[in-house]
């Protein structure tokens, strides 16, 4: 007879006599009888696979209460970690449908800049203005146009942005 088949029979003979009243004891702590169930069959496997290499432990019945008492704690600590994420996971999730496809506001006004509305003309300067803040002076030399030139239209391309938010 090796020790895996000796631990075996006595993993069987301890769920065969003292089933019931190892739930009862595992039932009792947490009030959950199916979760008592489960660790102690999670503990039974964990026998089979632990005992062939260490040995069948003295207590064999409390050995099989221990391994299942631990097992409803980590399931116990696990579940409190969840429903601590659980808010986090809410808040992540909550973002508006406009913000969850566009999550860049910049990326936004950028579209806002290239309007139909807005002259194509205007639309690079615009972008360059509101976006990264360059000014129009600056611009005015790169686009071959006087500053006050280039701000009178940035100026209208801002209204019509307007305009057409509100029609």
């Amino acid at each position: 007879m090796s020790g895996s088949d000796d631990a075996a029979r006595t993993a069987e003979a301890a769920a065969r006599a003292s089933y019931g009243k190892l739930v009862a004891i595992l039932a009792m702590q947490g009030r959950d009888i199916a979760a008592a169930e489960d660790a102690l069959s999670e503990a039974l496997i964990s026998a089979l696979t632990v005992w062939p290499e260490r040995g069948v432990p003295q207590n064999p019945e409390g050995w099989l209460v221990t391994a299942a008492r631990n097992r409803l704690k980590n399931a116990d600590r696990a579940g409190r970690v969840r429903q601590l994420a659980v808010p986090e996971v809410e808040r992540r999730l909550a973002l508006p449908e406009a913000e969850a496809a566009v999550p860049d506001h910049r990326l936004r006004l950028m579209f806002a800049c290239a309007h139909p509305a807005i002259d194509p003309g205007v639309r690079t300067p615009l972008m360059l203005q509101t976006v990264l803040g360059i000014d129009a002076a600056r611009m005015a030399r790169v686009f071959l146009t006087t500053p006050a030139t280039l701000s009178q239209r940035l100026v209208r391309a801002k209204l019509r942005i307007r305009d057409a938010a509100c029609a």
